[in-house]
């Protein structure tokens, strides 16, 4: 696709006079460098950047100037984008990549898209800025891409990435987590926030951005995390950088007054190391020392970025809670497509479509870092109730019990909100605290009535002498369930599975006190 591209360009700017004087004044146009943070930034001199917006959207194609063209592309789902020459360039052959109807600019279900635009566009880079990170339509979908090797960013993921695919050891950043064969690495240069991204396939790379970008919607009350990133593919992966921005969309000095005003905007260019300066005035005096107050504006704090680190790496233990035992249940997969589905009892075992099993499992893979999204139904006489992680179905006392297999602190999510308590904080530890110890105790249940270490006869035999007064002595200690460590009911506390009361609040308090007990 890339010879179409370049033919596209060379076409487009041959019938649209003005956007085409616009790409002869990048040839003339100033740059200098400027050594930052580990890397060499590239200033820009771009007084002509400004864009020639007529009236409406203009990533609308009722809005489009005359002579402007279009090359299609699909991505996932039907979804279907214009390719366009950017009518405001920073690079040579600029483009924007914009979704053909009127929707507002986001990365959710997105993202594998721009991954098949790096796969399509060979010879190109593509990116993104989220709605308050640098983009001038946030009200219209897309992407702009531009060729390789311009952003200083781009050029040192490049080195780096290569290293670690070679099996080498790369110093300046450092192994975050990975989700089947993609990795995520934390860069240490330049300035706070950065991610470094490879895969050997679009659906892994997926699974790691978002969750990186799970992590982040902690930190924010936006729609979406504030970030830029870039994508590419090479060597047969999936590359890309992120860069996690602050809450300020603009640095202080695009605000100030006098000499300590600068109109930068940053965008991804400018947080890849690829600064354009509007204002010819402000060019030859842009320091280090201004970059630094700049990045330092735009980019996550020393401490929210620990933080999220923290959140990428951290786990949680798995409990088992029993949430409903009946003749029949009625339950649905979410992800299967298969719509709801029955399990009864019958001769001692489960039945389902017919067959009988001693114990049926449905397994979900809930990311233990984060809270976790809905991975099945239970279907209620009140209602249908929503459950993350792993559904179990187990005979006990001559019906079928439903068991969910979830982490612990995800859990904790649906007790909390339905406590009722005025401190959160306090009623997270204590929630927890009584939650694993009711985990040590089926544990130890199990022990006991094993009888640990019954390896001949006579061991036996003073075992079975003294287990009732053993089982007599601990009787009040362990809880009620032999099958899975807390029920549902009052008996244990309630439990709702993904509840509509756990708001922001609830998830902030379990956030903050992480494992604490």
């Amino acid at each position: 696709m890339a010879t179409d591209i370049d033919k596209f360009v060379h076409d487009q700017l041959s019938v649209w006079p003005a956007v085409a004087a616009k790409y002869r004044a990048l040839k003339s146009t100033r740059t200098r460098t400027l050594p930052f943070g580990g890397i060499l930034v590239t200033l820009q001199s771009n007084p002509g950047r400004l864009p020639i917006f007529d009236h409406g959207c203009p990533l609308c194609e009722e809005n489009y100037m005359e002579h402007q063209h279009t090359l299609p592309f699909e991505g996932r789902k039907g979804r279907k984008y214009n390719i366009l020459v950017n009518r405001a360039p920073i690079f040579p052959n600029h483009l924007v990549i914009t979704r053909d109807v009127h929707v507002p600019q986001t990365i959710w279900h997105r993202f594998p898209d721009m991954l098949d635009l790096a796969a399509s566009l060979e010879g190109y880079l593509v990116f993104y800025n989220s709605p308050k990170s640098g983009t001038t339509v946030p009200g219209h979908a897309h992407f702009q891409a531009c060729p390789k090797g311009y952003m200083p960013l781009e050029r040192a993921a490049e080195r780096l990435l290569r290293e670690v695919s070679a099996g080498r050891t790369a110093e300046e950043m450092e192994f975050v987590a990975s989700v089947r064969d993609a990795q995520l690495y934390h860069y240490k240069k330049f300035h706070r926030g950065i991610f470094m991204l490879r895969a050997l396939t679009p659906k892994s790379m997926a699974k790691m951005f978002y969750r990186l970008l799970d992590c982040l919607n902690l930190l924010t009350e936006d729609t979406e995390p504030r970030f830029n990133a870039l994508a590419y593919c090479s060597e047969g992966e999936y590359r890309a950088v992120v860069t996690i921005r602050s809450a300020n969309s603009k640095p202080g000095c695009y605000y100030a007054k006098g000499e300590k005003h600068f109109s930068i905007s940053p965008g991804a260019a400018e947080m890849a190391g690829f600064v354009v300066v509007p204002e010819p005035e402000d060019f030859d005096r842009l320091s280090a020392d201004v970059l630094q107050e700049i990045y330092n504006d735009v980019t996550l704090s020393e401490e929210d970025e620990k933080r999220l680190l923290w959140r990428l790496v951290r786990t949680q233990p798995k409990i088992e809670a029993g949430i409903v035992r009946q003749k029949e249940i009625r339950f649905e997969m979410i992800s299967d497509g298969a719509g709801p589905q029955t399990v009864s009892y019958r001769e001692g075992k489960i039945d389902y479509n017919g067959m009988l099993y001693d114990e049926l499992v449905f397994e979900a893979v809930t990311i233990s870092t984060l809270f976790a999204e809905p991975s099945f139904i239970i279907y209620r006489q009140d209602g249908p109730e929503r459950f993350a992680g792993t559904l179990k179905f187990i005979v006990d006392g001559g019906k079928v019990c439903a068991v969910n297999i979830i982490g612990a602190e995800d859990y904790l999510m649906s007790v909390v909100s339905t406590s009722g308590a005025a401190d959160l904080k306090s009623q997270a530890v204590s929630a927890r605290r009584w939650l694993l110890s009711q985990v040590e105790r089926r544990h130890a249940h199990k022990a006991v009535t094993g009888g640990p270490g019954l390896d001949s006869t006579p061991s036996l035999v003073t075992w079975l002498e003294h287990r009732p007064q053993e089982e007599e002595k601990k009787a009040e200690e362990h809880p009620a369930h032999l099958h899975f460590d807390v029920c549902a009911s009052e008996h244990c506390r309630p439990y709702y599975g993904i509840t509509d009361k756990a708001d922001a609040a609830v998830r902030a308090a379990i956030d903050e006190t992480w494992g604490q007990l």
